[in-house]
């Protein structure tokens, strides 16, 4: 289906935003876990404990129309892009740099979503498809780049890895959910949150977070609640009901780049230039990936062109006939 053009834009524009907010989260989460004594777990039930209170008028009036098969989807939903998501990619930054989660998170994203598509039976146009092919390898190249740093960066690629493919798991799923941008995000928001807190008292965590300095939760508080809590969530979902699941998470491919470039004032992580390579692979792939392309022609497709070309075939043979009868006279 193609989309159009007001939609493509309104999309492209949500993404955007989508963009700058996420290139961002690596950086501050980082700082979070490596200079404000807070764990993954305090950093991801903090953003949805806001995010939930924020988007709480749009939870409650939906959550009481919704049926059994609603609340195991939003739970799904929750699970994927809540708390545990979150969580994973914060425990990910304390091993590894700010740039290579992005990377090896956002960045893998489009080729995992895509791999979803094929299962599920839906075939990507050529570019979208040689686009992942060279995420996929931009993401090898930082793994193989860097793997002298030891097994503690591994253990950060393996989180970002298996967040990639929750992410991928979820970007599917939302559209098919039938829930819109507002209320995906609400019950991802609400429910993570409520998840986490009762993670945290389980764990006897809870009391630490109230100990944090009040301008690092202030800080955390308003940049992981609001900006990614809320406006990322919603403007994600935005995108991928205007977009679509693969061109969105390609849009989000561009993260890596500008990510690279916050770390490097906030944190004062300069990328290696094999890491720098990896990364513009993966932004290249994500360029590559949104350039429109014919779907390829297969199965019943490939049989309706082949019905629609016979009649020029017919002619063309009886041409030849007459040419060799021609000859033969």
């Amino acid at each position: 289906m193609t989309l159009a053009a007001p939609d493509r834009l309104r999309g492209l524009a949500w993404a955007l935003v989508a963009v700058l907010v996420a290139a961002t989260y690596p950086a501050i989460t980082r700082m979070g876990v490596t200079q404000q004594a807070m764990t993954p777990l305090e950093l991801a039930t903090l953003r949805f404990l806001v995010a939930g209170a924020v988007l709480l008028p749009v939870f409650i009036p939906c959550a009481l129309r919704l049926d059994r098969r609603g609340w195991a989807e939003a739970a799904l939903l929750a699970f994927c892009q809540g708390t545990p998501l979150a969580a994973l990619i914060a425990a990910g930054l304390v091993h590894a740099p700010a740039a290579h989660g992005a990377a090896l998170t956002l960045g893998l994203m489009p080729a995992i979503t895509l791999l979803l598509g094929l299962v599920a039976g839906r075939r990507p146009g050529r570019n979208a498809a040689l686009g992942a092919v060279l995420i996929a390898a931009g993401a090898a190249l930082l793994a193989v780049a860097d793997a002298g740093d030891g097994g503690s960066a591994l253990l950060g690629y393996g989180m970002f890895v298996l967040a990639a493919v929750m992410g991928g798991i979820y970007f599917v799923r939302l559209r098919a959910s039938g829930f819109t941008a507002a209320q995906g995000a609400a019950f991802v928001a609400v429910l993570s949150g409520l998840g986490g807190l009762a993670a945290l008292a389980v764990t006897g965590r809870l009391p630490h977070l109230a100990q944090v300095a009040p301008h690092a939760l202030l800080v955390q508080a308003g940049f992981q609640g609001l900006l990614v809590g809320v406006l990322t969530m919603v403007a994600l979902n935005r995108a991928i009901a205007l977009l679509g699941p693969a061109p969105a998470t390609v849009c989000l491919s561009l993260v890596p780049g500008v990510a690279a470039a916050i770390a490097v004032p906030l944190l004062g992580e300069v990328p290696s230039p094999e890491a720098l390579t990896a990364i513009a692979a993966m932004v290249a792939g994500a360029v590559l990936s949104t350039l429109p392309s014919s779907p390829p022609v297969h199965g019943a497709g490939y049989r309706a062109r082949l019905g629609a070309c016979a009649p020029a075939l017919r002619r063309i043979r009886l041409l030849l006939s007459w040419r060799r009868g021609m000859a033969a006279g």
